[in-house]
This record gives structure tokens, C-alpha cells and sequence, in this order.
């Protein structure tokens, strides 16, 4: 099983790293993953969240009380995912970043994230009609836009604020796009356009 180690719905890479035994928390944010890639989001259960792992559904029931709450949970393990690994290239070249996080939302060539992503686009879609969706949502969206707002100053954008946004939106246009569509023929050469697009936004 493969485990959350970026994202966002913009969107997530992962790659396999060890799980503690005794982290059950963490392997079933693990296996959530999973089974989203898997299932979708509309199909998504506590069952076939239970079968991508060897512990059944008590120890998940004893953690959380339904899947709207485990959802909630899984948002919140996204953040801090994605914030460790801005947190890595802090600091570094802003060109550097901006290439690193295209690289990150835009990687969804491999099978898992484009489930991954495909699934996501219908969760989000729930947080129209579930306020406590929505305010997760929001909270991830508002963190990624700082820190990249935080590198269009620092690369001398001539509007920071305006700047982050339109990247922001090219991202989450691509993959709305891509993912709507079932279109995965032509994303990395998209993904290179956006990357020099991009760079028109700064000064450097």
C-alpha cells in the first residue's frame, strides 16, 4: 500500500516510506488513500477503507465515528503533509520553488494520483452542500496561497497577491480540466507551458 507523502488537489505525490505498527491512526489515513484511488470518493466506505488494511473496521469505528468524520481527519493529515514538504524548499531559489511546486500539484501522471486526483475533484464537490468540507478546504487553500504568495515577493513579483492567485488557478484549472475530461495524453507538456508561463510573473 502506498502512503501520503504530498498533495494537494491541486495535488500530491506520494511515495512509500515505513509506518510505525502501533500508528493506527496513520495507517488508516494510509489506507483512506487507497481506497479513494480505488473507489472514487462516491463509492468511498468504511468497509473497502477497512480492506486496504489487516485490522478491520473496529480499530477505524474506534478512531472515528463515520466516514464524514474520518474525511474531515484525512483534510487535516493533507495540510500537514503538504506543509512539511513546502517547509523543505523554504528558503531555496524562488524559480527553484516554483518549479518544485508544479512539479508537486501537476505530478499526476502516475495511476494512483490520477485516481487520486479524480476522486478529490468529487469530494470537493461535496464541500458546496458541507460546511465543515468547505472550511477544510479552505484552510488548505489558504496556507498554499501564502506560501506562495510569501515566493512571488520574494522573486519580486509586481503583485504578489495577484500573482499567487493566477497560479494557483492555473493549477487548479489543469487539473479540473484534465480530470474532468479523462485527458492525461498531453499534461506533461502542459505542465512544462505552465512552468514558463509562470515565470512571467516575476522579475527575474
Amino acid at each position: 500500500m502506498r502512503t501520503i507523502s504530498q498533495s494537494w488537489t491541486i495535488l500530491i505525490k506520494l511515495n512509500n516510506r515505513s509506518v510505525s505498527v502501533s500508528d493506527s491512526k496513520e495507517e488508516i489515513m494510509n489506507a483512506t488513500y487507497a481506497a479513494l484511488c480505488r473507489h472514487g470518493y462516491a463509492d468511498l466506505s468504511i468497509q473497502n477503507i477497512a480492506d486496504e488494511w489487516d485490522k478491520g473496521k473496529s480499530l477505524i469505528y474506534y478512531h472515528y465515528d463515520d466516514k464524514e468524520d474520518l474525511m474531515k481527519a484525512f483534510m487535516d493529515h493533507l495540510k500537514k503533509e503538504i506543509q512539511v514538504r513546502q517547509d523543505k524548499v523554504r528558503g531555496k531559489d524562488p524559480l527553484d520553488r516554483l518549479d518544485f511546486m508544479l512539479d508537486m500539484y501537476l505530478g499526476i501522471e502516475d495511476d494512483d494520483m490520477w485516481e487520486f486526483q479524480k476522486a478529490i475533484q468529487e469530494f470537493r464537490a461535496q464541500a458546496q452542500h458541507n460546511p465543515d468540507f468547505r472550511d477544510k478546504f479552505r484552510e488548505i487553500d489558504l496556507m498554499v496561497k501564502k506560501d506562495v504568495v510569501e515566493l512571488m515577493r520574494e522573486a519580486e513579483a509586481c503583485n504578489p497577491e495577484m500573482a499567487a492567485e493566477m497560479f494557483l488557478s492555473l493549477i487548479e484549472g489543469s487539473i479540473t480540466r484534465k480530470v474532468s475530461t479523462d485527458d492525461r495524453e498531453d499534461l506533461a507538456a502542459l505542465k512544462g507551458e505552465i512552468k514558463t508561463a509562470s515565470r512571467s510573473f516575476l522579475n527575474k
